[in-house]
């Protein structure tokens, strides 16, 4: 009979393994106009939508472990001012060549004003932001860092 340990996801922190996390929010038209109180979208400036409260929530357990909580965050499905062209991978911050966002305070703050520049649309594709940040992961070598995806969705997938 042979023994051995399985090392646990804290056991991968402790010895050094970093954590990156993206996340990708769902812009489709499914999840309906944001003007509206019964859309995912919809912002009031009293309490949290659903996107919001979910960005939180999981920000919350997993950016302490991202070493320099900077996340690059992603929008899908949306259609981008001035062209109304849909895109299924865009950066949240309007900067493509730096889509970082600070923490959870500022992954919030871009969505906030991301509505200003993107319109809903769709269909949803999850492809392109799943390669982009596939190709991230690939460009650091060792193995020490670990990559996770938060996709944000209203679960309609066409």
């Amino acid at each position: 009979l042979e023994e051995y340990s399985v090392s646990s996801f804290l056991d991968y922190l402790g010895g050094g393994t970093e954590v990156s996390l993206h996340v990708g929010i769902d812009f489709t038209g499914s999840n309906g106009d944001p003007r509206d109180p019964a859309s995912l979208h919809f912002l009031n400036g009293q309490y949290p939508n659903e996107y919001m409260a979910a960005i939180r929530t999981i920000g919350d357990i997993v950016v302490p472990y991202d070493n320099d909580r900077l996340i690059p965050t992603f929008g899908f499905g949306g259609a981008l001012a001035p062209t109304r062209t849909t895109s299924h991978c865009f950066a949240l911050n309007g900067n493509e060549l730096d889509p970082n966002c600070a923490g959870v305070e500022g992954i919030l703050e871009a969505y906030r004003r991301s509505f200003s520049w993107v319109q809903l649309s769709g269909p949803t594709n999850f492809a392109p932001i799943i390669n982009k940040v596939a190709g991230m992961a690939a460009q650091v070598d060792g193995g020490e860092r670990y990559f996770i995806l938060l996709m944000i969705t209203d679960g309609i997938i066409t």
